[in-house]
C-alpha cells in the first residue's frame, strides 16, 4: 500500500537520485571530451514503424537529452547498448544511432554494441574511448540509474560529469494527490527498488 503513494515514491527515489540536473557552467569548466549515452531497451518490430525495431521510451528520453547536449557542447557522441536476449534483432547502439541521425540530426562517432548491462557498458566504452584519448565524459542516463552508472564508469578510470534525465524525485510539489494510491507511483516504486537491489548486486559481484 505504501509503495503506491506518490509521496513515498518521491522519498525512495531521492535516495538514489543523488545527482542534480546538469549545470551548464559546471559542464564547461569540466572540459568534457565526449558525451556517453546509455541504452534503456528497444521495442520489438513495431507496426507503426513498418515492422522496424525502434527505441523504448526510456532510451528515447536519454537519446533526446543527449542530442540536446551534443548541440550545445559540440561534443562527439558515443551510444552504448548491445543485444540482451533477441540475437536476431539489431544491437541497441545501432538503433540509437539511427534515431539520433534520422530524427535528431546528430551524428554518432562511436557505437558500443557488445554490452549487456551497466558494468559491461563501462568496460566496453573504456576500451573504445581510451584508444581515442578520451577520459573525461558527460554521462547521460536516467536520474534513478545515474548513481550506479557513475560508480561503474569511475571504476574504469573515467572522470564523469553526470547528466541525469527523467527525475522521479523532482516531479512537482506535494499536494493531496501525493497521499493517494496510484498505479504510476507503484510502478515507479518498483523501479526504485530494482535500482537499489541492482546496486547491492553490483557491489557483491563487481
Amino acid at each position: 500500500m505504501l509503495l503506491s503513494l506518490p509521496v513515498v515514491t518521491k522519498y525512495l527515489a531521492a535516495t538514489q537520485e543523488i545527482y542534480p540536473p546538469l549545470n551548464n557552467n559546471a559542464a564547461q569548466q569540466f572540459s568534457a571530451q565526449a558525451i556517453v549515452v546509455l541504452g534503456g531497451g528497444i521495442r520489438k518490430p513495431a507496426p507503426e514503424y513498418l515492422q522496424k525495431v525502434t527505441l523504448k521510451n526510456r532510451t528515447l528520453a536519454r537519446v533526446r537529452y543527449a542530442a540536446l547536449l551534443a548541440r550545445q557542447a559540440h561534443l562527439p557522441l558515443l551510444v552504448g547498448g548491445g543485444k540482451i536476449l533477441k540475437k536476431d534483432l539489431p544491437a541497441e547502439a545501432e538503433v540509437m544511432t539511427a534515431v539520433l541521425s534520422n530524427e535528431f540530426n546528430q551524428k554518432v562517432r562511436w557505437q558500443e554494441s557488445n554490452s549487456r548491462n551497466t558494468t559491461e557498458n563501462a568496460r566496453c566504452t573504456h576500451r573504445i574511448l581510451s584508444k581515442n584519448g578520451v577520459q573525461r565524459i558527460i554521462l547521460v542516463t536516467h536520474a534513478l540509474h545515474m548513481r550506479r552508472a557513475v560508480e561503474q564508469f569511475e571504476l574504469q578510470g573515467f572522470a564523469v560529469m553526470p547528466a541525469p534525465t527523467v527525475f522521479l524525485s523532482r516531479t512537482g510539489s506535494l499536494d493531496l494527490f501525493s497521499f493517494l494510491p496510484s498505479a504510476t507511483a507503484l510502478e515507479h516504486s518498483s523501479l526504485v527498488i530494482h535500482e537499489i537491489m541492482g546496486r547491492v548486486w553490483y557491489k557483491l559481484r563487481y
